[in-house]
């Protein structure tokens, strides 16, 4: 990117994203439910094609779940 980010102009997008799917860390099992919820969505739509537009989100929020499976995940 390399423009400045303009953070004032980011807050709004960022809450409605949020208020449209919600992506962000996932701290509890209800979070990781949503998550999973989100993702199963997204694939539904977006299937493994790398050139739809909703592809990053994809992989963002099944990032997001990699990470809470990992640390969650029983010894």
């Amino acid at each position: 990117m390399n423009a400045a980010l303009d953070v004032e102009k980011l807050v709004p997008a960022w809450q409605t994203l949020r208020s449209m799917a919600p992506v962000s860390h996932i701290e509890s099992e209800s979070d990781y439910e949503q998550a999973t919820a989100l993702l199963n969505n997204l694939l539904d739509v977006v299937l493994d094609d790398a050139s739809h537009p909703l592809y990053s989100l994809v992989c963002v929020v099944g990032d997001l779940i990699e990470a809470y499976e990992i640390d969650h995940e029983p010894v």
